[in-house]
């Protein structure tokens, strides 16, 4: 209940705050067990991805400082952030994430696995085809282009789901992943290039 609660206060300061259009809400699925996987260049994105997709609860990768104080702790986990530990492979973290997948739960994957401003470069991490290989769930792509200034255009624009049930079963070689982490960046990139 504090998730949604919390999520439409912010969901009025961002539109407040920022001229916000959302694009493709028709392409998010009815059910659950998906994975929305966009670009990420600011903290203001995964406001921007909860509140463009409305009656989902979607839980979000955070870097285990921000969880430190038990003040931070109670308000992260209350908006369904669980911690990750970025310096290695964190298994509990891929152990929670595939759970929650697997019960029909919605996860949200930043593509390159921190914050990128546009223009820049960054090679995207194989985290959410890994996700995706594992739990059998389709990725949703997500191209945000923003000016995160007062009253600045802010494009959230959703992409049609992505199935890899063509590889479902198959051992989670590099190449495989790479391949399919090619396929979703491809789709974000065509996503963030529709906002221009």
């Amino acid at each position: 209940m504090f998730y949604y609660l919390a999520i439409f206060g912010l969901t009025i300061y961002t539109r407040l705050k920022f001229n916000v259009k959302v694009k493709g809400r028709k392409n998010v699925p009815k059910n659950c067990g998906i994975i929305f996987c966009s670009n990420h260049s600011s903290n203001f994105d995964p406001v921007m991805v909860c509140s463009s997709i409305r009656g989902k609860k979607i839980h979000y990768f955070a870097k285990k400082e921000l969880f430190e104080t038990k003040f931070k702790n109670f308000w992260m986990k209350q908006l369904c952030a669980f911690p990750v530990d970025r310096e290695g492979t964190d298994i509990n973290a891929l152990k929670f994430s595939i759970n929650i997948l697997k019960n029909g739960g919605c996860l949200g994957i930043f593509a390159q696995g921190t914050r990128v401003k546009e223009g820049e470069n960054s090679e995207a991490k194989n985290g959410v085809s890994l996700f995706a290989l594992k739990s059998g769930v389709d990725v949703v792509p997500i191209g945000i282009t923003a000016d995160y200034q007062n009253r600045g255009r802010v494009i959230v624009n959703i992409g049609k789901p992505i199935s890899f049930e063509k590889y479902k079963g198959q051992k989670p070689k590099t190449e495989l992943l790479n391949k399919m982490t090619e396929e979703i960046m491809s789709e974000i990139e065509k996503l963030m290039d529709e906002n221009k």
